[in-house]
């Protein structure tokens, strides 16, 4: 009896463990492409990380409220990464954007270029595509404009005056402007 449930439980047992190894998700190994689609993320990443880190993504930021006020619209400001997929593996740079959305319209504040074998911002460049809220002291400041006389009509004598005038100018030594 006593081999009877030995072998009724090692039945169980193989029964159970061959179920338990059907579960269990298949070993992949890893292939190339998956090795550099994971290096690429991680460049992504630390590329994203260092333009939220900037000063000029900060100022960004700051012209939010600004910005909310005038267009009345969401205002965001976001980090995008030209992800282009290429299979050339000579592409040492990557091209991102600080960019400004005002409800629908998306645009591009600065470009900036990352360096992939060293791990660090480039270039940051301002596009000027962006909006930029009006200073305050511009729209309370008013401006003083100089009236200036309307241009008389000319008569025909009138022009004969002003080339005998530009002649006399002419005659007269660059010293000696006063009239005698």
């Amino acid at each position: 009896m006593k081999s009877k449930t030995a072998i009724l439980y090692i039945f169980i047992l193989s029964f159970l463990s061959g179920s338990i190894w059907a579960q269990l998700p298949p070993v992949r190994h890893a292939s190339a492409e998956a090795k550099q689609k994971s290096k690429d993320r991680a460049e992504y990443g630390a590329f994203r990380k260092e333009i939220a880190a900037l000063k000029e993504f900060a100022d960004e930021k700051k012209k939010i409220p600004k910005l909310q006020k005038e267009n009345k619209e969401v205002v965001k400001v976001i980090v995008t990464i030209d992800s282009v997929e290429t299979d050339d593996a000579s592409i040492k740079t990557l091209t991102g954007y600080i960019t400004q959305q005002i409800g629908d319209n998306s645009t591009n504040a600065f470009e900036i270029i990352f360096d992939r074998a060293t791990k660090k911002i480039t270039t940051v460049k301002r596009t000027g595509e962006s909006a930029d809220p009006e200073p305050v002291e511009a729209k309370t400041k008013t401006t003083a404009v100089k009236k200036v006389a309307p241009a008389k009509k000319k008569k025909e004598g009138d022009e004969d005056e002003e080339e005998e005038d530009k002649e006399e100018k002419e005659e007269k030594p660059a010293g000696k402007e006063k009239d005698e």
